[in-house]
């Protein structure tokens, strides 16, 4: 298990990089086109174009990251207050393979939209639009990579 969770806490790391790149380049671009807008009166057609699109994989890709430290939102009364540590980690493994379900569900259905609609090509950047879809499926997956190897710790070495 310890090359598998090395594996995926490098995976995590190279997300949280990929993260910050991304944030940069929004940065970089909305603060261009503020000052092209705004002081130039010549603004650009493809900015806000690509800060949507890099937005929407820094969303994605930040619930990745937090699907692996297993830091989503959560309610803050819970049934783990009320149980031993071995149900509760029995529930939390439960929880786990219901979310990895429904990850799996969402990859699949959200992959077949990217494969049927992903070829028209934008009008800014004039790319396909797999490229930015393809966040949901791509994220999808690796959240599943990400619940599963939390439920075998759970499950298999009573670890969480």
């Amino acid at each position: 298990m310890s090359v598998i969770d090395r594996l995926l806490t490098f995976l995590n790391g190279f997300l949280q990089a990929a993260m910050g790149i991304m944030m940069i380049v929004l940065t970089a671009v909305t603060f261009l086109e503020v000052i092209l807008r705004y002081v130039f009166n010549s603004p650009t057609s493809w900015s806000s174009e690509l800060s949507r699109f890099l937005l929407i994989w820094i969303t994605m890709t930040g619930a990745s990251v937090v699907t692996r430290h297993c830091s989503h939102l959560t309610m803050g009364f819970s049934l783990h207050r009320f149980v031993e540590e071995n149900i509760s980690r029995y529930i939390k493994a439960f929880m786990n393979i219901c979310i990895t379900t429904a990850m799996i569900i969402l990859c699949y259905f959200s992959y077949r939209v990217v494969t049927i609609t992903g070829g028209a090509i934008t009008p800014g950047l004039n790319i396909p639009m797999y490229i930015p879809w393809a966040a949901l499926p791509v994220n999808a997956a690796i959240m599943s990579l990400f619940l599963v190897g939390d439920t075998f710790k759970l499950i298999i070495l009573k670890e969480g």
